[in-house]
């Protein structure tokens, strides 16, 4: 049967779906979204006057042209003065090219995001996927040789891309957490485990700083932290023991575990919390019907399978299975709106 129309087109653009993002990562490496916020607030810069600002004697003005206009199609910016000579066109940001200025200003900036997810460390083990499948194998490790963890230990700078990432999406994150979830307001001591550079617990002492941090991550993560008041940086491992306190947190932490993982996890920091101590886990948590999964929440289990050590999204009963597994019993599940996936916090007491 001849396919149709509209079914080979849909077969070309899957085929071709890694040109937007690779596209609009070459615009941000020209610096083009910073060059015309630069020149003030709604801003129009014409084609030539992109060019003068691009540090090159040997500038192709076709090429420029041709990448301006497909962004300007993908909603990045927008093209007005159109006309035969591509010349003549004038550019400006949409909102959506906002959130891709590199300006140290810009902290909710997500070029430290796309440049991790598209750095070359990050981009081989999608080329190793089927072997997870075929080997029941690590994509990650397959690829380099090592997982992502040693990898970012035995390489500072791409340990530096990982993090600032992380810290991006942290702070992108936090304000709807502590604005949805006031659980913190009774904690006195708290340690962040996986806290990468200390972000999250920033925020959180910034709001209650009657807390005591505890920023806990590997040695080699911890010593690029910045030192930040009422916040202690300690370096270890998670699956050795966690530091003491009244109550433990995690961001985005253990979904990227498998269960036999996380259970040890968790046991130790059942041991590191006092009889009703609290755990806070702020992750992902799917739809219970699995048909019912949203595009982003099934990218983002495939993540898992290509990066991490057998992560995964997880259903509601299966969080409640880990944390009860663990002697742990929930106590709340609160929804926090505004953020990718279905994006929950699970607060549990020990037991």
């Amino acid at each position: 049967m001849a396919m149709g129309a509209s079914e080979v087109q849909q077969a070309v653009e899957n085929i071709y779906s890694f040109v937007p993002t690779l596209v609009l990562k070459s615009a941000i490496l020209l610096n083009i979204p910073d060059i015309i916020a630069n020149a003030g607030p709604n801003a129009s810069l014409s084609l030539g006057e992109i060019a003068e600002k691009l540090p090159t004697k040997t500038l192709n003005l076709h090429s420029l042209s041709r990448i301006l206009k497909y962004l300007s199609f993908r909603g990045i910016f927008v093209q007005t003065q159109m006309g035969e000579n591509p010349r003549h066109a004038r550019y400006s940001l949409t909102e959506s090219a906002r959130m891709f200025y590199v300006r140290e200003n810009n902290p909710t900036s997500l070029v430290p995001v796309l440049f991790m997810l598209t750095h070359p460390m990050l981009m081989a083990p999608w080329h190793h996927l089927h072997e997870c499948v075929l080997q029941d194998s690590n994509a990650f490790e397959n690829a380099h040789g090592k997982d992502l963890w040693a990898y970012e230990k035995d390489d500072p700078a791409v340990n530096d891309v990982f993090n600032n990432s992380m810290s991006t999406l942290t702070v992108l994150g936090m304000g709807q957490i502590l604005s949805c979830y006031d659980g913190f307001k009774e904690v006195t001591t708290l340690v962040d485990v996986g806290g990468g550079k200390g972000t999250a617990l920033a925020h959180i002492v910034k709001v209650y700083p009657h807390i005591h941090g505890i920023n806990f991550d590997l040695p080699h993560v911890v010593q690029t932290a910045p030192s930040v008041p009422g916040i202690e940086n300690v370096g270890g491992g998670m699956f050795d023991s966690i530091p003491s306190a009244d109550a433990i947190f995690f961001k985005n932490v253990l979904t990227d575990w498998d269960d036999e993982s996380c259970i040890k996890i968790l046991q130790n920091c059942h041991k590191a919390l006092p009889k009703s101590g609290r755990l806070i886990l702020a992750e992902t948590m799917t739809a219970e019907d699995s048909n019912s999964y949203e595009s982003n929440e099934m990218v983002f289990d495939l993540v898992m399978i290509a990066l991490a050590n057998g992560g995964k999204e997880r259903r509601k009963q299966e969080w409640m299975k880990l944390l009860q597994i663990s002697d742990f019993s929930v106590v709340k599940i609160v929804a926090l709106s505004g953020l990718p996936s279905k994006f929950k916090i699970i607060e549990a007491i020990k037991v």
